[in-house]
């Protein structure tokens, strides 16, 4: 009974989720006709992506306790609020007043402080409703961040070839309905309760605890292997591989998506029956090798499959590990989530920033290429804590 009244929260957080979608990819796939109108680089756009999750770092690190103190509801107002105002800069600014580039990292600023608050709010509310599925429900919760993100290549691709590209910001502006829709039903689910920590130190404390180190670092080097193909693919596979952005995105960045869902979804439904750590390292290595396969291959059709498939490979590298800090510190709150988001974000800042770097002095098949060390640090985190967590558990205990 009382997990049928929390069933429209558990609507909402998915709508959000997949707010979350299309606030961290929609940038990308603006990045041609930003760069065609504005003359920019391909560090400034890396930059605008960075920008995004810089952003996100910055609220998971300041405002963190703010979603204990006034709770879920508000948070998830203020982000909408946030993302409908973000929107609005980011696509018509850069035209009104002038100096283009600065109101673009203005507006993603923006949009991006909502993202933000979505990072440290949405997680730990579905955590904190009452239904033991934990896991499973973590899984389906971030598949809508991926159906989030299939709904913002494909629409955003399919009426940038109908409108033009240099109708983008009526693109944008049309993004702004879901924020809306977020902010109404924000109003009307219930909340459980969020209680604040009140014993601050012991959160910091954790940061003695090396299994949570290590949950830093996965997340950190697995936000980095899924960022990178999300925030480059629309572009490599126009510039590198010389397809047709429509193509490129719609079967490239979307299929990516789609891939990254899926996993998810699948994680979900198979839950207890095969091991999480098991299915992140085959998707870790699997990452290794698309990464690589992408940046050497001379056939358009390989590239398209791969990039796809390391949508699959990377989809539960980054919710598996907030599964693995909640079930290992389980008596954490939200804290622990917002911790783990400051890495991912961290991740999601330096993985496609240093791609740019890569791009801007040799070309973004040799970034694609570089990148493939992510996954293998992931891999390699993932084993660490499969082999030592029984003696650092004695620890723990």
């Amino acid at each position: 009974m009382m997990e049928q009244n929390f069933r429209i929260t558990k609507y909402t957080c998915y709508l959000f989720y997949i707010l979350q979608g299309t606030l961290v990819n929609l940038v990308p796939v603006l990045f041609i006709p930003l760069m065609e109108q504005y003359e920019l680089s391909y560090v400034q756009l890396g930059a605008l992506a960075s920008v995004n999750f810089a952003t996100q770092l910055i609220v998971d690190i300041v405002l963190s306790k703010m979603v204990d103190k006034h709770g879920y509801r508000l948070a998830l107002q203020f982000s909408a609020v946030m993302a409908f105002a973000g929107y609005a800069v980011f696509a018509w600014a850069p035209d009104l007043f002038g100096n283009p580039y600065l109101w673009l990292v203005i507006g993603t600023v923006i949009f991006s402080i909502g993202g933000g608050f979505l990072e440290i709010t949405i997680s730990p509310l579905v955590h904190a409703l009452p239904d033991k599925a934990k896991g499973k429900n973590m899984a389906i919760l971030h598949s809508f961040y991926a159906w989030g993100q299939v709904l913002t290549v494909v629409v955003t691709t399919l009426l940038l070839a109908l409108v033009g590209r240099s109708h983008w910001k009526f693109i944008v502006t049309g993004w702004m309905i879901i924020p809306v829709l977020g902010f109404i039903l924000a109003c009307i689910m219930p909340v459980p309760l969020s209680k604040a920590d009140e014993h601050t130190s012991a959160s910091f404390c954790i940061f003695k605890n090396p299994v949570f180190i290590l949950f830093i670092f996965m997340i950190f080097f697995g936000a980095c292997s899924e960022t990178i193909m999300t925030q480059w693919s629309s572009a490599f596979m126009e510039k590198a591989v010389g397809l047709d952005k429509v193509v490129g995105d719609v079967a490239g960045m979307s299929m990516f998506a789609l891939m990254l869902g899926l996993c998810r979804v699948i994680c979900a439904a198979l839950d207890r029956k095969m091991k999480l750590h098991n299915f992140m390292m085959i998707g870790a290595f699997g990452a290794i090798a698309c990464y690589l396969i992408v940046s050497i291959a001379n056939i358009p059709v390989l590239s398209l499959i791969f990039c796809a498939l390391t949508g699959f490979a990377t989809g539960m590298l980054w919710p598996g590990t907030l599964v693995f800090a909640a079930d290992y510190f389980p008596k954490a709150g939200a804290w622990l989530f917002a911790y783990l988001a400051i890495a991912g974000d961290l991740g999601g800042v330096f993985g496609p920033w240093l791609t740019g770097i890569v791009a801007d002095h040799a070309g973004l098949k040799v970034g694609m290429g570089i990148s493939a060390v992510f996954p293998l640090l992931t891999f390699l985190c993932i084993l660490i804590y499969v082999r030592s967590c029984k003696s650092v558990k004695r620890f723990h205990k």
